[in-house]
């Protein structure tokens, strides 16, 4: 469970053990993080991001629209010729990022998928879940996250995304130990791991869905399934209300998580870039969809 309202993407030990040199930010009660490094392909240049495997910088969303101006004109001055920050879900019509964000960074709008742990999961889903009792899979509340480490990285690798799995590792080793974090294995008849999830209390009534993987197989579906109702379960049964997927641009998981009944929540990313950068963006990735938004 989270504790004194803080955010695990400031925590240091989200912050000590992803790999890169990092920075927060602060003003007034209003915190954010950010990580610094040089963009592959283009020696020299310098990003300043959304730190590794975090979902956003941190920042609450509910904070004071001076506060968030302040804190956006501090990064927009910041040397680094990209910047890419994300932020947590909102929605569309959002005062805070419509009205306060200030000219020289463009919106993109993304998303996440949300539901509300209170209301009965879809017919469909219960149905793969009692599947899933029948084939003999069953899930736990696990210490060791080596499992969803394996099994993240799998993921990546089927979906051919790079990874640094071995930072990865260092990562999750530090935040299994925090109260803000738990993690579900889901075994088959044989007792071997076939599904695996990491997740996060973002706030005390947020659950977030972070890490995960399946190894593929007859009952993989339904194992996934199975893990994260049970994760579901667990999560409302230490407070929290709503239970978030993290969001995915692929649209095969995306539509995986819309078969919950979770409902689109949208989310802004920032986006600058140094204007005698724009001209290569084109032909860099994965900055091609920030091209076209620069244009």
């Amino acid at each position: 469970m989270i504790e004194n309202g803080a955010n695990p993407f400031l925590s240091s030990a989200w912050l000590g053990h992803c790999g890169l040199e990092h920075s927060v930010y602060h003003f007034n009660n209003t915190s954010a993080a950010l990580s610094r490094f040089s963009m592959k392909g283009l020696r020299g240049v310098k990003i300043l991001a959304t730190p590794p495997w975090a979902l956003d910088c941190g920042l609450s969303i509910d904070c004071p629209s001076s506060d968030f101006e302040s804190l956006t004109n501090t990064w927009l001055q910041e040397p680094e010729a990209i910047k890419i920050i994300d932020l947590p879900p909102s929605d569309l019509n959002s005062s805070l990022v419509k009205n306060h964000t200030p000219s020289g960074f463009k919106i993109q709008w993304r998303h996440t998928r949300q539901l509300d742990l209170n209301t009965p999961l879809p017919s469909t889903r219960r149905k793969q879940i009692r599947r899933a009792d029948k084939a003999g899979i069953t899930c736990k509340i696990v210490k060791c996250w080596a499992g969803v480490a394996k099994l993240h990285a799998k993921s990546r690798s089927r979906k051919n995304i790079n990874s640094n799995n071995t930072q990865l590792a260092k990562l999750l080793e530090a935040i299994s130990h925090e109260p803000f974090s738990f993690a579900v294995e889901a075994t088959n008849s044989d007792g071997k791991c076939i599904a695996s999830g990491g997740f996060i209390f973002v706030s005390p009534d947020i659950c977030l869905y972070s890490f995960g993987g399946q190894i593929r197989s007859q009952h993989s579906g339904i194992a996934s399934v199975s893990m994260l109702s049970f994760a579901m379960t667990h999560a409302l049964e230490n407070g929290a209300t709503t239970f978030d997927f993290g969001g995915s641009s692929d649209p095969g998981v995306d539509r995986f998580y819309k078969e919950f009944d979770a409902k689109t929540v949208a989310k802004a990313r920032l986006i600058s870039v140094a204007w005698w950068l724009r001209p290569f963006i084109k032909l860099l990735s994965p900055f091609s969809k920030t091209a076209k938004i620069l244009n």
